[in-house]
């Protein structure tokens, strides 16, 4: 069998058979293996045709994707029962393959009897499982992988790059060695890896490329990459729905949208594109239509579909819903999440109070410009790990130089992008998690589902969401005194933790020159660097009022759904609508993080949006010289600029209401000659106060955990942790004047 495979690869039946010989060896894994081979080639034969008989196709199931982990229970009976097969049939090269790659395994100690070792080494079952091999290079191709998906990049790295000059040339092997190379910081050849993977012409093999390139961030190749395959497959709805995806990504809403319709052409009433069409709304600003679009769909579904999120995200950008109407329908949309997933109640972890902690946080968003990467990485890279154990479940799929950071930072990283919601739970459970934190909430990378059956004695939400999720199984909302204030304890289904001063803290990790002083002449410039949807109407007439007080001023606006020409015009009309000109309104598209920090060197007063205050850019403008005006609103999300200015010790910039969010952007501007000179002071102050104190905010937040640990081992039920009213007090005003 062996031999006829090697002379012709490519044949379904040979393939079928050893899947049989396989099945009946008692050896699922290989047999597994055999029956995926037969149906990549082809069809199978029709039964009755040639020598096939009804023993073929068994469905056979193996789980040799336990090899991609980094080590696996009851490997020493699996590689006693490899070694055995081996000795029947010396020359089958899959079970050197897979003896291979247990050995590989770093958990994986080898017995010895009488001092001497029982069986081959990895070196030299890998040895052997290329020299029997049947497809050249693929046992490279497989250990890569595995060591991929077990978390060890660069050994991926050492198997996959051995395969660069092999030819014919394996794109698949070339993809996963792009993959790894991100993951060890080589972007330059992980590019190159990328590029020798496109050179393929398979079209379901570009549609995984292209999926892995873009999870990966890289966009535009992306695009190039679906291009290719629309030639081949014109009419593949798989490759059109991952390209109106990017579209979708890249902001390039128009194009997106269109593709989506051509979708609905082919196959009409796909999920993907009526959802996305749904969206669309919401990427274009218009939260009200967003909101009763993803309703309209989600009343005709199943109720804990993700759709349920979209909603809960939706309602906080609507500026005509009341705090409390948004927070009881965030509980209306989680109660059928929890009734559908009872909680586990039983831990086996110990109630004592001194012992070091283990911390687990949940979330797929440690990469690039995410405002949890922003404010999470620097606590990473700062926390006690005398006191603290520190896990990372990664939900998400992109993988960058500060994800990379925040990997080398935790004491136990695990990619569960792939698991379920029960297999998630378990290895969560099975880490003796003691408070496990969600730093998504409602977000795209969001695993709700598992902190619904919780998987930790104590579990909070903390930075990712700036709303109570509406989930009675998350414990605390870890906010502060400004943002989750006691007097609105009935907004938050959790109980409340709070920190001294702002639940946020500024740490750039990298650096960010300030900018140019502004021409003491030029007119004044105000600006909001913001997603689209923060843009309401009632923010639009707040501006606009601020505008007409001051008919020389111009508004900058910066958001990446401005790359679209449909959007620039849509809020070019909602500010003619409130008597504003044309050629008084700048738009923006998106740019990278470090030239969008140097763009605020073109305006000289930030104005926060309202409902849904600015989260990362007031901290970033006032990073960059530039003050900035708050509307106080009634809950977490429109009181986080408040939160901001209340610590930084500039409460003059808060407003109370709309007239004195106006009054107050006037008085402002009319200094706007001296805080241009004196945009190093506003950093100097900003660096001075509780909300660049990185180092003070980590303990602070590790005493709060602390204290979140004693209140569960005590079984008080407390429902409040308030900050302690000495530690939070500003050390005082800065001296930068209005």
């Amino acid at each position: 069998m062996w031999r006829t495979l090697r002379k012709s690869p490519a044949r379904v039946e040979t393939w079928l058979d050893l899947a049989q010989y396989y099945a009946d060896r008692k050896l699922p894994w290989q047999a597994a293996y055999a029956e995926r081979q037969a149906a990549r080639i082809g069809p199978r034969p029709k039964a009755g045709s040639g020598d096939s008989d009804s023993r073929r196709g068994n469905g056979t199931t193996g789980d040799d994707g336990l090899l991609g982990q980094a080590s696996l229970d009851g490997a020493a009976q699996i590689i006693e029962r490899f070694v055995s097969a081996l000795q029947e049939d010396p020359g089958d090269w899959l079970t050197w393959l897979y003896l291979a790659r247990l050995r590989d395994m770093p958990s994986s100690a080898v017995p010895e009897r009488n001092g001497k070792k029982m069986r081959p080494n990895a070196k030299k079952a890998l040895d052997r499982a290329r020299q029997l091999e049947i497809i050249p290079g693929e046992s490279l191709h497989w250990l890569g992988v595995w060591r991929l998906n077990a978390g060890d990049a660069a050994g991926a790295v050492a198997a996959l790059s051995q395969l660069v000059d092999l030819r014919p040339l394996r794109h698949g092997s070339m993809m996963y060695l792009g993959e790894a190379l991100l993951r060890v910081g080589n972007i330059p050849a992980a590019e190159s890896a990328f590029t020798r993977a496109s050179l393929s012409s398979n079209p379901d093999f570009l549609q995984t490329l292209a999926a892995r390139v873009y999870a990966n961030n890289y966009w535009p190749e992306a695009i190039g990459i679906l291009r290719k395959l629309l030639e081949l497959r014109p009419d593949s709805v798989p490759a059109l729905a991952l390209l109106a995806k990017v579209h979708w990504e890249v902001y390039e809403l128009s194009q997106a949208q269109d593709v989506c319709r051509r979708i609905l052409k082919l196959e009409p009433g796909n999920q993907d594109a009526v959802l996305m069409l749904a969206a669309l709304p919401g990427r274009m600003g218009d939260a009200h239509a967003h909101l009763a679009a993803v309703q309209a769909e989600y009343a005709t579904g199943d109720p804990q579909s993700r759709l349920a999120s979209s909603i809960a995200m939706a309602s906080l950008y609507h500026d005509q819903l009341s705090a409390a109407e948004v927070a009881a329908l965030h509980r209306r949309l989680c109660a059928p999440i929890a009734a559908a997933h009872p909680a586990r109640t039983e831990f086996g972890n110990a109630r004592t109070t001194s012992r070091r902690l283990r911390i687990g946080y949940v979330s797929g968003d440690f990469h690039r410009q995410h405002p949890v990467n922003l404010f999470m990485l620097p606590v990473l890279l700062r926390h006690d790990h005398t006191a603290f154990e520190i896990f990372v479940y990664h939900t998400g799929t992109m993988h960058d130089q500060y994800t990379r950071r925040a990997r080398e930072s935790a004491d136990h990283w695990l990619e569960a992008g792939a698991r379920d919601d029960d297999a998630l739970q378990a290895a969560i459970v099975a880490d003796g998690i003691d408070i496990l934190v969600d730093l998504a909430g409602h977000t795209s990378t969001h695993r709700l589902g598992v902190f619904a059956k919780r998987a930790a004695p104590v579990q909070a939400t903390f930075l990712g969401y700036p709303h109570s999720t509406g989930l009675p199984t998350l414990d605390w909302i870890i906010g502060d005194a400004v943002v989750t204030p006691v007097e609105r304890a009935d907004l938050f289904s959790e109980g409340i933790a709070q920190l001294p001063g702002s639940v946020f803290c500024w740490a750039p990790v990298d650096d960010y020159p300030l900018p140019a002083a502004r021409p003491v002449d030029a007119p004044v410039v105000f600006t909001s660097f913001n997603n689209a949807m923060k843009l309401s109407p009632r923010s639009i007439a707040l501006w606009a009022r601020v505008l007409k007080a001051l008919p020389e001023s111009k508004l900058l606006l910066k958001a990446p759904s401005f790359r679209d020409d449909a959007v620039r015009q849509r809020f070019a009309g909602l500010f003619a609508g409130e008597g504003i000109a044309r050629d008084r309104i700048e738009f923006r598209g998106p740019t990278g993080l470090a030239d969008m920090m140097q763009e605020y060197g073109d305006a000289d007063i930030a104005l926060d949006p309202t409902p849904y205050n600015g989260g990362p850019p007031p901290l970033q403008a006032l990073w960059m010289g530039v003050p900035v005006i708050t509307l106080a609103g009634g809950n977490f999300v429109s009181r986080m600029g408040a939160s901001f200015l209340q610590t930084l010790g500039r409460p003059e910039w808060v407003a109370a209401d709309e007239d004195d969010y106006v009054a107050r952007a006037v008085a402002l501007a009319g200094s706007v000659a001296s805080l241009r000179s004196r945009r190093a002071e506003l950093r100097a102050a900003l660096l001075a106060s509780p909300l660049c104190d990185i180092a003070s905010y980590t303990r602070h937040f590790e005493n709060l955990l602390r204290r979140m640990w004693d209140s569960h081992c005590s079984g008080r039920g407390e429902r409040l942790l308030a900050a302690d009213h000495a530690t939070r007090q500003n050390p005082g005003h800065s001296t930068l004047t209005n």
